[in-house]
């Protein structure tokens, strides 16, 4: 059951990706949201540079594996057929991850997993390959253990995730990508990150701009490091590379727009916003106690998937004044991947601007092959 792709799913999402760049996005809120994130913890193994997640003792209030059922059939009950998750830090320094992956899969939902990859052991990787995501993306910045070591704080890291990689190969899983940020730590890494999937056999590799809002704020007095223009004019270098890349191979998961506007959001010192954001019209997203926020900037409380039902969040006065906030700019105008390719995409002139990667992106989706 939970392999079938949901004929809602398809029809509401195909008519959000016409429809919306028609409209200048206002049709976005005419088509229910089916796609879903979750965070489901805060707690993190790793020691990232990029972000202060790691720092965070974990929280003995994030809910249980049976509250996250009962979310997740709200969910269901409102339309939703596929879901990320994720976590603010790692979703498998949770002992009761698969428990929460089983709801999932007993509801029939479709479901991706974002991770760092260090934790996946032989007998995790034989659970993943049963429950069958539809794609697990490891995040990496680059190749090899002194650039995994200098991002991500652990010492043979980079051996480590590619020995668990090869552990759910093993299981006879496949559809694994990397996701990885595009900061001035791993800039010349870019290139050979991506090189590194198409060699290995993976499905691919997906960029985000790094907004340090979310990752880790900045001091008053700590000069922002994107904005150094040495920095962007190799970051120009590379995004060229990288577009040749995704022409050539289709390694990179990224849109062609997406990737060009990059270096415009650090030229512009992160006030870059190309298009109006569509977040919460066209996505749910849950924090690790069931509240559902607009997004990973604006993450006021719009109501609480344990204690309401998810129609009752969406018609409310406080999620629609939030989505209109979105809309109109009035947020932290952030380019983070997740939100800013739907926009693109969901753009006027996105459509055709964006197509090959909305019919990778729908393909895969209906596949199950990454």
């Amino acid at each position: 059951m939970a392999n079938r792709f949901p004929l809602h799913l398809w029809r509401n999402e195909a008519a959000r990706a016409i429809l919306a760049p028609m409209t200048l996005g206002r049709a976005s809120n005419w088509i229910r949201p089916t796609i879903a994130t979750v965070y489901l913890t805060s707690y993190c193994n790793s020691r990232c540079t990029m972000c202060d997640f790691w720092q965070r003792p974990r929280d003995p209030n994030e809910l249980t594996s049976r509250q996250w059922g009962v979310i997740f059939s709200r969910m269901k009950a409102f339309g939703v057929g596929y879901i990320t998750v994720n976590a603010s830090g790692e979703i498998f320094t949770r002992t009761d991850l698969f428990t929460i992956l089983d709801h999932l899969k007993r509801l029939g939902i479709l479901f991706g997993l974002n991770t760092n990859g260090t934790l996946i052991t032989a007998k995790r990787a034989e659970q993943i390959a049963r429950l069958a995501p539809r794609v697990l993306t490891i995040g990496l910045e680059g190749v090899g253990d002194s650039i995994y070591e200098a991002t991500r704080g652990l010492p043979n890291g980079f051996t480590k995730v590619m020995e668990n990689v090869n552990n759910l190969k093993a299981a006879g899983f496949s559809s694994i990508a990397f996701g990885s940020v595009l900061s001035t730590d791993n800039v010349d890494q870019w290139v050979e990150l991506a090189q590194y999937a198409l060699d290995n056999g993976l499905k691919g590799v997906r960029f985000t701009a790094l907004h340090h809002d979310y990752f880790r704020p900045l001091t008053h007095d700590e000069p922002e490091p994107t904005y150094d223009p040495a920095f962007i004019e190799k970051a120009d270098e590379k995004i060229k590379q990288l577009i040749e890349m995704k022409k050539k191979t289709g390694i990179i998961l990224n849109s062609v727009d997406y990737l060009k506007r990059v270096p415009e959001f650090y030229r512009t010192g992160h006030r870059f916003f190309p298009v109006p954001c569509l977040q919460g019209s066209n996505r749910i997203e849950l924090d690790v106690y069931g509240n559902v926020t607009l997004c990973s900037f604006m993450t006021e409380s719009l109501g609480n998937l344990v204690t309401d039902d998810m129609e009752t969040i969406w018609q409310s006065a406080i999620h629609r004044q939030n989505r209109n906030n979105a809309f109109s700019g009035n947020c932290p105008r952030c380019f983070l991947s997740c939100y800013g390719e739907e926009n693109l995409r969901l753009s006027p002139g996105g459509f055709f601007r964006t197509l090959d990667h909305t019919v990778g992106r729908f393909f895969s989706l209906v596949s199950g092959k990454g």
